[in-house]
């Protein structure tokens, strides 16, 4: 079976891909809204770069090929994935950020899709903004063109060769907003294996995770801002932003060392107040975890709430959980840090930053 090839498309089409994270925090426990914990499932390959923040995994069994690095003048590509069992190609490009938003960026894809009509067909466009499912905006864009197979170059007793024949390809590109660069994700395949293919493009989309820079943020920090939900966070050096698939799990940070400080963002409908949501999670990890909790107030970004600090024993390591637990509206917030035992201090001390940095609105 030949291997796909990305079609020359103009500069201007191939917009900034995104991609994915597939890191799993075993640690962190499912308490009473969070839902069943998934298994991890098998890796795949993994691009990344610190210089652009963003971090890309495919499915298990696909390959990848990463493009050496170079300058960002306009579109780059940066890396390939393939998988052998569809024959199919997503391919991940950058280039730094021109789009005010995700209006504005839809406007200019559609500009750019136009100059390719005549090979390159626009089947469908859609925007996604961003909300506790999809915390970052997206703008996805359904298309399909005809590969030409090689023409014989002779036909038989002078007879002309017949046409040569097409292949009906079926592409789909998702363009996303970083904080300082634009991603695209292109991919493409054969429509008779465009469904299986499918499968391992969504995973890559639902587990997208983009490291960003701020220049308002202490150097070496990272800011991280959630459209959907409104508020802004500051996570320490070196850590990994994971989008989980749970509709109540906004966002999760997680170091490079199981000893460091993960923290988790969850928010979620609740009509009663922090106090009893905080109630919950002490029954849940007296109870349900054998082990000991206890609450105190604080206060979140001017709004008041209740602290609980529980200690338990999480995949056969004693841990300490700081969860912070406040309401905003109808919908009730939880930042929770988790660190073992042995990690206490330096876990109460990076809570307590974590929760300074954390602000709702502009």
């Amino acid at each position: 079976m030949a291997r796909i090839r990305i079609l020359p498309l103009p500069i201007a089409l191939i917009a900034v891909f995104l991609l994915s994270v597939g890191l799993s925090t075993g640690h962190l426990a499912a308490e009473p809204e969070d839902g069943k914990k998934k298994k991890a499932a098998p890796s795949g390959p993994t691009f990344q770069s610190k210089r652009l923040g963003i971090r890309a995994s495919g499915p298990a069994g696909w390959t990848m090929v990463a493009d050496k690095a170079g300058a960002v003048s306009n579109w780059q590509r940066l890396a390939t994935f393939n998988d052998p069992k569809t024959d199919g190609q997503v391919v991940l490009y950058s280039r730094p950020r021109s789009s005010r938003g995700l209006d504005n960026l839809m406007a200019g894809v559609r500009k750019e899709w136009s100059k390719t009509a005549s090979r390159l067909r626009m089947d469908g466009m859609r925007k996604i903004d961003a909300s506790a499912v999809n915390p970052i905006g997206r703008v996805i864009v359904d298309g399909s063109f005809a590969r030409k197979g090689k023409q014989a170059k002779k036909g038989k007793d002078g007879v002309p060769p017949p046409p040569a024949p097409s292949t009906p390809m079926k592409v789909q590109a998702t363009y996303y907003l970083g904080d300082g660069h634009e991603f695209l994700l292109y991919a493409q395949s054969r429509q008779t294996h465009w469904s299986r293919l499918r499968k391992g493009l969504a995973k890559m989309r639902d587990e997208l995770a983009l490291t960003q820079k701020s220049a308002t943020s202490a150097k070496g920090e990272g800011s991280y801002r959630h459209e959907g939900a409104d508020f802004t966070c500051r996570f320490p050096k070196g850590y990994t932003v994971i989008q989980p698939q749970r509709a109540n799990h906004l966002v999760k940070f997680v170091g490079l060392s199981g000893d460091d400080p993960a923290f988790s963002i969850y928010a979620f409908p609740y009509e009663q107040s922090a106090a009893a949501d905080a109630d919950r999670l002490v029954t849940f990890y007296e109870s349900d975890k054998g082990g000991e909790a206890s609450t105190t107030g604080l206060e979140v970004s001017g709004t008041e709430g209740v602290r609980v600090k529980a200690k338990a024993m999480l995949d056969g390591v004693d841990r300490t959980i700081f969860i912070a637990v406040f309401k905003r509206n109808t919908k009730c917030y939880r930042v929770r840090c988790v660190v073992p035992s042995e990690e206490e201090a330096k876990g109460d001390a990076a809570f307590r930053t974590f929760l300074d940095a954390f602000k709702f609105g502009n």
